[in-house]
């Protein structure tokens, strides 16, 4: 009888799951479903419906899925979902003698060292040695339709640190942002980092930018609105991307402070093996990435500013990494007498 290993990503949105076999030294992919992310009752559905599709009279040795939520004893409600999940339900379900949740971008981080070039692109470039032949903290944030962040610590042995410091506060750092901030403040009560740096984050910014344009009492941005009515995240990069002003103009904003974030995530983790942006966003927006807003605001840390120009900057391009690197933690727990 054969033998896998199942894993998943599990999305706000979508859901990536994927059976592979074990071999030697890799992970032979059998087949990849995606499906968009649901309640319980009908994930439990569709994952055995999938398991028993693809595996036949095939068992499982072992299951990770990557969830986009912080992990507690086993249980884990995605954040952005309502999902609720639980390590021993699932395993019963699946009839699987090892399963482990795990927070989706300590997922991504675990497929790092197995991407290959055309899976990452380079924003800021050092004379570096691949991730898997160091040892160095490597920071991962991830905006998407929240803000995702964790620290890869030891590529080899798979040791992650997952974190939630995307729902920290966000620090405004000059006068716009701290407009931007009051904006956010009367909306929400309470503006985190992921009000600003993700998918919902960037249409704040263009709705902030918009009023902003007209309230006669402020500095206004002229800037045209070509946008009517409720958008998205996504929205704003095309409208960006077709050369509309306004969302331009708020890709400016997004990317200044990511960098920020981003370059107190590296200090935070003295993350010298680098910063891994992922996400749904980064890959989506390589060209602003790049123009300079970015890399300013990353490695404007004062007296920290020279060590954070030798801290190498990637985007990953691959849209399974998440999904990559939860098999690779499942196979990590098939017992060695396998």
């Amino acid at each position: 009888m054969n033998s896998y290993i199942m894993a998943a990503d599990i999305g706000a949105t979508k859901t990536n799951i994927g059976i592979f076999q074990p071999q030697a030294e890799e992970l032979e992919r059998v087949a990849v479903r995606s499906f968009k992310s649901c309640a319980e009752d009908e994930f439990i559905d569709r994952i055995k419906e999938f398991a028993a599709v693809e595996m036949g009279q095939g068992g499982l040795l072992a299951t990770c899925f990557g969830v986009a939520g912080p992990v507690v004893n086993g249980r884990v409600v995605a954040t952005n979902l309502g999902l609720e999940l639980d390590e021993k339900t699932l395993q019963r379900e699946l009839s699987c003698p090892s399963l482990k949740l795990v927070n989706d971008l300590v997922a991504t981080a675990a497929a790092l060292p197995v991407l290959e070039n055309s899976d990452v692109v380079s924003l800021q470039t050092v004379h570096t040695s691949k991730v898997t032949n160091q040892e160095e903290t490597i920071a991962i944030l991830a905006p998407g339709t929240g803000l995702g962040m964790a620290f890869l610590v030891d590529g080899r042995q798979l040791k992650i640190l997952s974190s939630e410091g995307g729902h920290a506060d966000f620090a405004p750092r000059d006068e716009e942002e701290v407009e931007l901030w009051r904006y956010l403040k009367r909306r929400f009560g309470r503006v985190s980092r992921e009000r600003v740096i993700s998918g919902p984050g960037l249409v704040n910014i263009f709705d902030w930018l918009r009023e902003r344009q007209t309230d006669k009492s402020s500095d206004a941005v002229s800037l045209p609105v070509s946008l009517p009515g409720k958008i998205s995240g996504a929205d704003v990069v095309l409208a960006a991307v077709a050369g509309d002003l306004m969302a331009g103009k708020s890709l400016e904003f997004f990317t200044s402070i990511l960098g920020g974030v981003a370059g107190d995530l590296v200090l935070t983790g003295m993350a010298s093996g680098g910063l891994y942006l992922a996400g749904g966003i980064p890959a989506k927006i390589i060209d602003f990435l790049g123009r300079g807003q970015f890399l300013t605001a990353f490695n404007a840390k004062g007296r920290m500013s020279a060590w954070l120009e030798q801290v190498p900057v990637k985007v990953v391009l691959n849209p399974e990494a998440a999904l990559i690197g939860a098999a690779r933690i499942a196979r990590q727990q098939i017992p060695t007498t396998y």
